[in-house]
């Protein structure tokens, strides 16, 4: 017999069976159906994870620091100084690296000032300037450092200015729009238009108030740090990145004086004075999978690190174990219509007993009463696979139209949430064609015994068979 002969064959006899055919062919259509849409939940629930984990953080960062005094089987483990920095960043896969030294408090510590109005919220961050752009921050306005700027340069966050002083009238000067995500639309300074200095404030412990009366006075001793700033840029705000809200980043040389002269007008109160050892740095990796090599290096010289990424693990360990259990699930009614094609072939078998005889007699190969059967059995895999993939897609479309909120609560606690654009249920192109793979080897895997079983009669017994 020819293949087509063999597949003719296969065809006429499961539609002499319809009912028990469509039958043993909805077992399948279900578990094939079970198999694409439990996976799918898992790749839907994965994505949103990886989703709202970059929502939180950039998963290419690396937070590293050395505690002072930690040695490691008995070497001292250097410290972070901007030699060790530079080391870092010569490693293989660090795009940039630098400190985030968080410094003098804005409006309190130090003031930064018009004529008539100081900004009282923010905070200086000493920085590599030159590094800023490859950590992935992106200006509203102006423009990143460049060779030749004067020390005194700063990029400011997007709300700095949002909250004010006017020292002339002692009144606070409030934001009085917001938008959605809750920053101010108004500014009492627009740092992009306005000449700002800034000074250095003296600190009275017993009122705990500011003199602004230093401010343009030749006389006062702060007078003497008092110096102008030059605003290049506004950092787009980044609501995972407090830096990037009310951060004003400068370099580490310009922030250092500021704090020494905070010192020196304030001996009772004096800040921690940069010695030339960072307590931690961040370093951005070129790609989020490299971010485990780099962590691992590092580790490797001593030093402490902490990543996004071990979160990222973490959650998709617990992804990967609902996705098995979701599988183990699924599987569960792909075996019983596994038992159901059995059943239907050791059926079919019994009942053509003298149609395989007759096919001996004339000199039917074995192999091909064997080819015969097989066939129905992956046929009937084949229609299933078919019809299940398809009723997944349908399936689908249903939970991320009406039930993926709920869906996403009761796999992964409450609070979890799908971020916008992220389906609960995705069917990636490998998924039906695994499913298809899984329908039709199952019903295979079924039929074997019954084909094997048919080809094992005897062919006079086969033609006396009533």
């Amino acid at each position: 017999m020819k293949v087509n002969d063999v597949l003719r064959m296969c065809v006429r006899n499961l539609t002499k069976r319809k009912i028990r055919t469509s039958l043993t062919v909805l077992g399948v259509i279900i578990g094939t159906c079970a198999i694409v849409v439990m996976q799918s939940l898992g790749y839907g629930m994965e994505d949103a994870m990886d989703n709202m984990i970059d929502e939180w953080a950039d998963l290419t960062l690396i937070q590293v620091w050395n505690r002072g005094g930690m040695t490691q089987e008995g070497v001292e483990i250097a410290d972070i100084t901007d030699d060790v920095i530079a080391e870092i960043k010569a490693m293989e896969h660090v795009r940039a690296a630098t400190p985030f030294y968080y410094g003098l408090s804005i409006g309190w510590e130090a003031v930064i000032y018009t004529d008539t109005i100081a900004v009282s919220s923010g905070a200086f961050i000493g920085v590599y300037m030159d590094e800023l752009e490859d950590f992935g921050y992106s200006l509203l306005e102006g423009r990143f450092k460049e060779p030749g700027d004067p020390k005194g340069t700063i990029l400011v966050g997007q709300q700095f200015g949002a909250w004010a002083y006017d020292f002339v009238y002692d009144e606070y000067i409030w934001p009085q729009e917001y938008d959605e995500f809750w920053n101010p639309i108004d500014k009492a300074i627009d740092p992009m238009t306005t000449e700002l200095r800034i000074i250095p404030m003296t600190m009275d412990t017993v009122t705990w108030q500011l003199d602004y009366s230093v401010i343009g006075s030749q006389t006062a001793p702060n007078a003497d740090h008092d110096r102008e700033l030059n605003i290049i840029g506004i950092v787009e705000g980044n609501q995972r990145d407090w830096y990037t809200m009310q951060g004003v980043f400068v370099d580490m040389e310009f922030l250092t004086e500021v704090i020494k002269a905070f010192n020196e007008l304030n001996p009772d109160q004096e800040r921690f004075e940069f010695d030339g050892v960072y307590p931690e740095i961040s370093v951005r990796v070129d790609d989020m999978n490299n971010v485990k090599a780099v962590e691992e290096e590092l580790q490797r010289l001593g030093y402490q690190t902490y990543s996004q990424q071990e979160a990222r693990d973490r959650m998709r360990e617990q992804v990967q174990l609902i996705q098995n259990l979701l599988a183990a699930l699924a599987a569960v009614s792909l075996f019983v219509a596994a038992l159901n094609i059995t059943n239907t072939m050791i059926t079919a078998v019994i009942e053509r007993t003298r149609e395989i005889g007759v096919m001996k007699v004339l000199g039917c190969d074995v192999s091909k009463i064997m080819s015969l059967f097989l066939g129905e059995a992956m046929l009937i895999g084949f229609i299933g696979g078919i019809f299940g993939i398809g009723l997944s897609y349908i399936i689908s479309f249903i939970i991320n139209t009406f039930m993926s909120g709920e869906l996403m609560q009761v796999m992964g606690g409450e609070g979890i949430s799908i971020p916008e654009g992220v389906n609960i249920s995705q069917i990636p192109f490998v998924l039906p064609l695994m499913g298809m793979a899984i329908a039709m080897g199952v019903s295979v895997v079924a039929g074997f015994y019954p084909a094997f079983r048919g080809t094992r009669i005897s062919a006079l017994s086969a033609i006396a068979h009533e």
